[in-house]
């Protein structure tokens, strides 16, 4: 299946991948460093980070497996992610950073008081640690099926990679390796879209596999009314994914607040760059290549989630497979190292700190946060294991189905409340609750078959699927957002310590970050570090272009398109240090 070529890129990418925490450990000092940088981090860093914070090994497997099958309707969703972002930009980035915490949870006992913090973070220590062990599983299933290597050695290898390069370097080196897999994914994404060009003579000649409006709706859709109501709901469900106080965590790594608008505004860019890019190559599989289920039947009935891998395969030279596995490990990284990262922070900050060690030191909070890193981690490599003996039943379907449960419940009132000020404290936890009901009732109850069969309209498969998903996007923008601002009607105005924090809270969103013109010596480290890197990273993918291959020189074009890149940030050092650094107060 992958040749010595493809499993050399992959060894290479997993070493320079850990070597990252050790490039970046001398930049830990303290939790704020640990955790968000100390909030010095350039624009770009914090945009890659970002995009690949939302970007998973999903585009690259479930996303392009339905492009393989429905043609344009998956690319809605990334198309609402541009949205999201520019929305980002322009409103929420500049008040995210501007709330000057180290954690968002931290930001939420601010808004709505420790007990509603408490429960915040609980929920999003289950979810998160549960969602990071159904990601390293689900690639880890993917990866042993095309490289032919053990799934519970795929776990093992990817989840101590992951932890060991979080713990040494702490948010420095999964913002860095952020930045890195991001430039290694359009690198790869620009040379497969090429190599497809060069192999059509239209675009034409791709879309025409799908009959009709067909390759815009997808298959199953016949009730056209079902198809732009879930465009709505999907465009609904982005814009908020985008944009509560639980995404703020790249963008309090910024320096400033225009910083953190240019890095939701790069963020949208490279969405806006890769959106026809990732899913026109699975879309050209669909009508040129065998069948994917005779291609990979080792992937039974989800051979289509192997569309993209197809194409690669198909018509790049060996080691691009390495490559686009790196790719999946990239992606799969970024998701479980920012969420072990968000996970331990906020357990440091809102139960260690205050409850465990009150009087804990900034030494013995930095040394429990490397503790705690480590233990995050190796709860989700035991749970993929776990999962994994499960085969996806059980206690872990539970799981999945509560986290999609509480998702949107979790993120109205965190969205709402960086505007709305006459609202009580417990609207931050009742408004989950009240969601979470909702959730049940849309998915059980008024659902899509009870649609179906009240109107008496027999529908598709595809079309009850996309029906069941904007009743419950809707039923939360109406009821759930409606009882959060009817929680207006119990507001009592706060005392006291309270009052304070409520005030802060908003006054800090009112006030901008400014950092002086010019360039500090952090500003300077990254541009070097980063610079130094990507150029050696980029030099390396170069370098396979000399091996014996045909059309090596795709190498060449993903390798100098990641050391232009490379040579661009390395070229602002040049300017030295102009202005003093700044201090990080918290």
């Amino acid at each position: 299946m992958v040749s010595s070529y493809d499993l050399g890129a992959i060894v290479f990418y997993f070493i320079f991948m850990v070597l990252l925490g050790f490039v970046f450990r001398k930049q830990v000092s303290n939790t704020s460093e640990y955790f968000r940088g100390g909030g010095k981090m350039i624009w770009w860093m914090g945009g890659a980070s970002a995009f690949m914070t939302t970007f998973s090994a999903w585009t690259f497997t479930g996303a392009a497996g339905k492009a393989y099958i429905d043609g344009f309707a998956v690319v809605w969703i990334f198309i609402f992610n541009i949205l999201g972002y520019l929305l980002c930009a322009r409103i929420f980035a500049p008040r995210f950073r501007q709330m000057d915490v180290v954690t968002p949870m931290e930001a939420i006992r601010q808004r709505f008081g420790a007990k509603t913090e408490r429960f915040y973070t609980t929920i999003y220590t289950v979810t998160g640690l549960m969602g990071g062990s159904i990601t390293l599983y689900a690639v880890s299933i993917f990866i042993s099926a095309v490289l032919g290597w053990d799934i519970q050695f795929s776990i093992i290898i990817t989840g101590l990679a992951v932890v060991l390069m979080t713990v040494t370097g702490g948010s420095w080196a999964v913002v860095s390796s952020d930045f890195l897999q991001a430039m290694l994914i359009v690198g790869i994404s620009v040379v497969t879209f090429i190599a497809v060009l060069n192999n059509v003579d239209s675009i034409d000649s791709i879309t025409s596999h799908w009959e009709g409006d067909t390759f815009w709706t997808g298959n199953g859709i016949e009730i056209y009314e079902v198809f732009l109501l879930w465009v709505g709901a999907l465009l609904i469900q982005r814009l908020i994914d985008m944009n509560n106080i639980g995404q703020s965590v790249r963008f309090l790594c910024v320096k400033d607040s225009a910083q953190a608008k240019k890095a939701a505004y790069f963020t949208a860019a490279l969405f806006a760059m890769g959106s026809i890019m990732w899913f026109l190559p699975p879309m050209w599989a669909a009508g040129a290549l065998e069948p994917l289920n005779e291609m990979y039947p080792q992937l039974g009935g989800k051979a289509n989630q192997a569309a993209y891998l197809s194409v690669v395969q198909t018509l790049l030279p060996a080691g691009m497979v390495g490559l686009v596995v790196s790719a999946m490990f990239a992606a799969t990284m970024s998701t479980l190292d920012s969420r072990i990262n968000f996970v331990t922070a906020s357990f440091i900050k809102s139960i260690y700190k205050p409850i465990i060690n009150k009087n804990a030191t900034e030494v013995q909070e930095l040394r429990a946060s490397k503790i705690a890193t480590t233990v995050m981690g190796l709860i989700v490599i035991a749970c993929a294991l776990f999962l994994n003996e499960l085969r996806g039943i059980s206690l872990f379907s539970m799981m999945i189905l509560f986290a999609g449960l509480v998702n949107i419940p979790m993120m109205i009132p965190q969205t709402f409340c960086m505007f709305v000020k006459r609202v009580p404290d417990w609207a931050g936890w009742a408004t989950v609750l009240f969601g979470f009901c909702v959730s049940i009732i849309s998915n059980n109850v008024f659902n899509a078959a009870w649609v179906s069969e009240t109107i008496a309209v027999p529908m598709t498969g595809r079309e009850l699927g996309d029906l069941g998903v904007v009743i419950t996007q809707f039923m939360h923008a109406i009821l759930t957002v409606g009882f959060f601002f009817a929680t207006m009607l119990f507001y009592k105005e706060p005392v006291g310590e309270r009052k304070e924090q409520v005030e802060l809270f908003f006054k800090n969103q009112r006030t901008p970050i400014v950092s002086p013109a010019g360039m500090d010596e952090s500003d300077v480290m990254q541009c070097t570090v980063l610079g130094r890197l990507t150029l050696i990273f980029g030099a390396v993918i170069t370098a396979f272009a000399v091996l014996p291959n045909e059309n090596g020189y795709y190498f060449m074009i993903c390798g100098l398109f990641i050391m232009a890149v490379g040579g661009a940030i390395y070229a602002q050092r040049r300017n030295g240090v102009t202005v003093k650094p700044i201090t990080d107060n918290l």
